[in-house]
């Protein structure tokens, strides 16, 4: 059944109540009516996001299902349609997500559910609720989907016939979904990350599993990291595009998010742990890596964004915490969070406030990060300042005309700095750098030039 909610909110509030740091509020979205889980509090869950014709769109999932939004030029989320989950109630927890050749799968992992494949083709206008069967998956805790081989990852899977760690399955046929074989040696597989039939599974405590899937029939192990510094609950985590760096997270209270060397996979090493610093009682739960960027959902911390292309060295680069509630509620606040949309822009779940839209500069990717650099150069709106530090960062930046006079002064305590310089004139600047940590001090140039309108 279809349902229509009429009452939408824009939750303006969180521009003002919400802690940040370089992320800002673009729109955000929740509702009123939905069933509340047994916290008293709790409405959402998952959260993704994808691109069809050329438009960006996001889903969110309720206790009640999922809600489809258009992400305009203009920053701005527009509800479009809702598609009901098979159980809709208080006990609908965990849901999840995953787009594929046009169509979005979604599971549930609670009570008499299913797995439901919707149909993206009708959007801008409405989406359409093409299967809903539980022959196959009843529930499921987690999907991942390796688009190399159109092969569906089923987590902590329960069918008509008993439960199973996980379960492969052949979507190649997008109405016809069939199985292929489950893996059984290990007791539970929380969640997946599969590329081009290596598979990453978090096992929970018997920690992080390497498989090679190119036979689903016969998978072979090719490594694993059952033991390490921090060792909690193994839930998540994401795989570099080269595919040399894992970043893990265990959902455990206190448990730093680690990250892996894995371009030796009979031999994975753990080089860095870090933590969002906020509390001690603090807890990672989901992630997704872009470009050398970890992107963290913490429940009460909110989104964490962390440089780890120094893979011995992770750095913040920014936060948005959308929960102000207490922090004795452990498990409360973000969710999820999904950074992978062609703009940039990022998308997170509360679990009490819904859904956001937020924006987020990305610093570039720095080659020689032994030099202080402002890049590009010429400069002709923004651009960024560079220099590696090795651990803590507090300096001033200070811009000059190049006959001297001060024009800006920017202090920071990271190793990335966006400048604007959109109101300059044409013409050489000079910059300065002085360390408050140390006696370190350095000069330079840029070039600013005319804005290249359209």
């Amino acid at each position: 059944m279809r349902i229509y909610l009429f009452i939408i909110l824009n939750f303006y509030l969180n521009l003002v109540f919400a802690q940040s740091e370089n992320i800002f509020l673009l729109d955000s979205w929740t509702t009123t009516g939905l069933p509340t889980t047994h916290d008293g509090e709790s409405i959402y869950n998952e959260v993704w996001g994808f691109v069809e014709n050329g438009k960006e769109y996001a889903v969110i999932a309720s206790t009640s299902g999922a809600h489809f939004f258009k992400i305009t030029d203009k920053n701005k989320l527009v509800y479009i349609d809702f598609i009901e989950g098979r159980y809709s109630g208080t006990e609908a927890i965990h849901r999840d997500y995953h787009d594929y050749n046009g169509y979005l799968y979604a599971v549930c992992d609670e009570n008499a559910s299913s797995l439901q494949i919707i149909d993206l083709q009708y959007l801008p206008d409405s989406v359409s609720l093409v299967y809903d069967e539980d022959s196959l998956i009843v529930r499921s805790h987690n999907i991942f989907i390796d688009s190399s081989s159109a092969l569906l990852y089923s987590c902590g899977n329960t069918t008509n016939t008993g439960f199973f760690p996980l379960s492969v399955y052949d979507i190649s046929n997008n109405y016809a979904p069939s199985f292929i074989s489950s893996y059984e040696l290990v007791g539970h597989v929380h969640d997946a990350f599969v590329r081009n039939d290596t598979a990453f599974f978090n096992c929970g405590a018997e920690g992080l599993k390497v498989l090679d899937y190119s036979n689903p029939l016969m998978p072979l192990p090719l490594g694993q990291l059952s033991f390490y510094n921090d060792k909690g609950y193994n839930h998540a985590g994401w795989l570099s595009e080269n595919g040399n760096t894992y970043v893990l997270c265990d959902e455990t209270i206190g448990m730093r998010v680690k990250v892996l060397d894995v371009s030796d996979l009979s031999d994975i090493k753990v080089t860095s742990l870090f933590s969002s610093g906020f509390f001690d009682e603090t807890l990672p739960h989901n992630i997704i890596l872009k470009d050398g960027i970890a992107y963290i959902s913490y429940y009460n911390d909110g989104l964490q964004v962390f440089n780890v292309r120094d893979v011995y060295n992770p750095k913040r680069l920014g936060y948005y915490d959308s929960y102000q509630g207490s922090n004795d509620n452990v498990y409360r606040g973000v969710w999820g969070v999904y950074p992978l949309l062609p703009s940039g822009r990022l998308l997170i779940s509360d679990r009490l406030n819904g859904l956001f839209l937020l924006g987020f500069n990305a610093p570039p990717i720095v080659n020689n990060s032994s030099d202080f650099i402002i890049f590009p150069n010429p400069i002709s709106s923004t651009a960024w300042f560079y220099h590696k530090h090795i651990s803590n960062a507090d300096y001033t930046l200070s811009i000059y005309s190049i006959s001297g006079q001060l024009l800006k002064e920017y202090k920071s305590n990271q190793d990335y700095l966006l400048i604007d310089c959109s109101k300059y004139s044409t013409g050489t600047y000079v910059y300065k750098y002085q360390s408050n940590l140390s006696d370190i001090n350095f000069t330079g140039e840029f070039i600013k030039t005319r804005e290249n309108n359209p």
